[in-house]
C-alpha cells in the first residue's frame, strides 16, 4: 500500500476535508477566486466519502470532475457579478473619447500625417495638410489615429 493509499485509508473522508480547508487557506493567502473552487470540490468529496463507502480511485476521479465543474461554475458566476453596464460606452476607449475635442496642431499635417496636443498627450492625427498651430476638431478615429479638420484660421 502506497503513502497516498495509507493516508486515505487512515483518514477516510477527513483527508478530503483537510485538503478542502488547506485549499481554502491558500485562497485566503493568495486571493483570486480560483483555489476556493478546488476547496469546494474537496469538501463535497469529503461529505460523500463520509456518507458512502467509496474507493480512493473513485474519490480522486470525483474530485477532479467536481473541481473542473466548480471552476467553470465559479467563472460563470463571477463573470456576471459586479458587472454593471457603464453609462459611458467609451469608458475604456481613450482614443474614441477624443472625438469632438478641439485643439491646436503641435506639428503641422504634412502628407496627411501630423500631431495634436490634447491635455498632456500628443496624438497622431490624419487630415488635410495644415500648418502647426492650426485649431482643429477631432471628427473620427481611423486606423488608431485621430482624424481632424480645421475649425479656426489656418496658422492661427
Amino acid at each position: 500500500m502506497g503513502l497516498f493509499e495509507s493516508i486515505i485509508a487512515a483518514l477516510g473522508g477527513w483527508a478530503w476535508a483537510v485538503l478542502g480547508l488547506l485549499l481554502a487557506a491558500v485562497e485566503l493567502v493568495f486571493p483570486g477566486a480560483f483555489f476556493i473552487w478546488f476547496a469546494v470540490a474537496a469538501m463535497v468529496v469529503a461529505v460523500l466519502t463520509l456518507a458512502f463507502d467509496i474507493g480512493w480511485q473513485a474519490q480522486a476521479l470525483l474530485f477532479v470532475v467536481l473541481a473542473i465543474a466548480a471552476v467553470f461554475a465559479g467563472r460563470r458566476i463571477y463573470g456576471h457579478l459586479g458587472r454593471t453596464p457603464s453609462a459611458d460606452g467609451l469608458l475604456n476607449d481613450r482614443t474614441a473619447r477624443q472625438i469632438g475635442r478641439i485643439g491646436r496642431l503641435e506639428e503641422g499635417i504634412s502628407s496627411g500625417l501630423g500631431r495634436l496636443r490634447l491635455d498632456d498627450t500628443i496624438w497622431r492625427v490624419t487630415g488635410p495638410d495644415l500648418p502647426a498651430g492650426t485649431q482643429v476638431k477631432v471628427v473620427a478615429v481611423r486606423d488608431g489615429r485621430l482624424a481632424v479638420e480645421a475649425v479656426g484660421e489656418v496658422g492661427g
